[in-house]
């Protein structure tokens, strides 16, 4: 997707990433519900969802898992969640796997089906997890959004991942990366997200001038 990503796919056997750091920002919530949780992943979001979700089920929730993407090759951990959750709800934008449509579609049914949900948790890109919390507002479900997507330096240093949550500021890194989804400012998270977009492609360019790089954008 853009330069970071590019080099990591240019590593080979045997290269290595010099420096990781971790963990970061606050732990999941994870505690014993009264009701079922819902777990929404949406694109590589369902990835970090996944972990999520086994927690719960850890724990002794019932988890409800609902996944989506574009399209069937980029469904993620299909297997890995319907190993401990028989309860997989799977939609893709084209039908190529699952029901065609929204993961919203596939929670509005949940939410009007089962009113002892507990907990709505959603990863995935910034305009699923508005959506999530326009459909969970009515229904009065506890709604978790994770604004990963935002994070940069991740320790709280180059305040790229500012946001706005129940009026006041917090970065995404330290102080999240998991917030009440009724509470974020998404029309300002999803500007401050491409805020740095001209640099992001300039660096891009730049580093396709220099390597061997198979990635298109």
């Amino acid at each position: 997707m853009g330069k970071t990503t590019a080099h990591l796919d240019t590593l080979t056997t045997g290269d290595s990433v010099r420096d990781l750091c971790g963990p970061l920002g606050r732990p999941t919530d994870i505690r014993k519900l009264d009701g079922p949780v819902i777990c929404v992943g949406g694109g590589t979001g369902i990835a970090a969802m996944h972990h999520i979700a086994k927690g719960h089920h850890r724990i002794g929730n019932r988890v409800i898992p609902i996944i989506g993407a574009r399209c069937e090759d980029l469904l993620l951990f299909r297997e890995e969640l319907r190993s401990f959750c028989p309860d997989l709800l799977v939609c893709t934008n084209d039908g190529s796997c699952g029901r065609q449509g929204l993961v919203t579609d596939l929670l509005t049914e949940q939410l009007r089906a089962d009113t002892t949900v507990a907990e709505v948790v959603a990863v995935g890109p910034v305009p699923m997890m508005r959506a999530v919390a326009a459909v969970t507002k009515p229904f009065g479900v506890k709604t978790t959004v994770s604004l990963n997507s935002i994070m940069v330096d991740g320790i709280g240093m180059c305040g790229a991942c500012r946001v706005t949550v129940g009026g006041e500021t917090k970065f995404a890194c330290v102080d999240g990366p998991e917030f009440d989804g009724q509470l974020v400012d998404f029309d300002e998270l999803a500007a401050r997200l491409t805020a740095y977009k001209d640099q992001e492609r300039l660096s891009f360019e730049e580093f396709k001038k220099s390597h061997v790089c198979t990635c298109s954008r």
